[in-house]
């Protein structure tokens, strides 16, 4: 496969996964602004330095609004995190590889962009359409990998998709923890901490899943659910694991037998940190730190996965 291919299909993978993770990312602030008015203003500005969009943000406009942010996160050109811009990368990209995915693939997320055009906020300014909107995002993307899933062949083109997507679902899913537990590093959970931590927990998906293994919403067991849980498809571990397994599948080789470049020893390093640190150790180390260093050594990882697959300057051939 030329890097060029294999580029194109890995940020497919990560854009179509960023775009659903932005969608749940402002559907958990709106209903937060149902639940908590009082205190949601402050969150909005979470939600911009969780995502590292503040800057950008404040280029832009002058003051942080509600009705601001969800337009610029969603509908914004200037923006390149914004689901507009991200959406249309992600078709971007599949546009130049048509050949290796599957044909209804293609026309799928084509319409959908080409609808996604006509939507603006402005048209539909109540909270309550914005959520349906929201939803509606959210099902598609998982139409989109469901078809990949169903349809794709399980040769390098799969496990680029499955590397790319798993890797930026680990990363979204460490922001979201960040929404939750930035400036509120207390023990003791209040009525408004319970709240958000719901919110935090429904916005993955994972309410009903965490609500299995625990009786009551505790922080310390959200924590290690999101974070260490092999079983649960958006929690970090299980995440890593996915893209440690493309990751080795693309190079041939397997784990045991320890790594053969940079990335995958950087993924398995990860992994194991991840695997061996625990929970009571994080909350020592204290969460917030914990994440940002965590995406740290995913940008590294990722950047490491460029110079060895995609970097045609001084990449390997393969």
């Amino acid at each position: 496969m030329l890097s060029r291919v294999a580029d194109s299909v890995y940020w497919m993978g990560r854009y179509i996964e960023r775009v659903e993770n932005y969608a749940r990312f402002m559907s958990v602030n709106i209903n937060l602004s149902c639940d908590l008015p009082e205190v949601i203003t402050d969150h909005w500005q979470v939600l911009l330095e969780a995502t590292q969009d503040k800057f950008t943000y404040d280029q832009f406009y002058a003051q942080i609004t509600e009705d601001q942010i969800i337009d610029f996160m969603t509908f914004d050109a200037r923006n390149p995190n914004s689901i507009y811009s991200m959406l249309g990368n992600a078709r971007e990209n599949v546009r130049t590889v048509k050949e290796v995915v599957p044909k209804e693939f293609w026309e799928s997320l084509n319409k959908f962009y080409l609808r996604f055009k006509n939507y603006t906020f402005e048209a539909h300014h109540d909270l309550e359409s914005m959520l349906e909107f929201y939803d509606g995002i959210k099902q598609q993307c998982h139409f989109l990998t469901g078809m990949l899933d169903a349809c794709l062949t399980r040769n390098e083109a799969y496990y680029f998709w499955i590397l790319g997507k798993f890797i930026e679902r680990a990363d979204k899913t460490s922001r979201f923890l960040d929404i939750g537990y930035f400036k509120n590093e207390e023990k003791s959970m209040n009525s408004h901490d319970f709240l958000i931590w719901g919110a935090v927990l429904k916005s993955v998906s994972a309410f009903n899943m965490y609500r299995q293994q625990y009786k009551s919403l505790n922080q310390t067991n959200i924590i290690e659910f999101l974070i260490k849980d092999r079983s649960f498809p958006r929690a970090i571990c299980f995440s890593l694991k996915k893209a440690e397994y493309a990751l080795y599948k693309i190079s041939g080789s397997r784990p045991q037998n320890g790594y053969r470049n940079s990335a995958e020893k950087q993924i398995s390093e990860l992994n194991h940190k991840i695997d061996f640190t625990e929970t009571s150790e994080i909350l020592e180390m204290g969460l917030h730190q914990f994440l940002n260093d965590f995406q740290i050594a995913n940008n590294k990882l990722d950047a490491e996965i460029y110079k060895i697959y995609f970097d045609v300057s001084g990449g390997v051939q393969y």
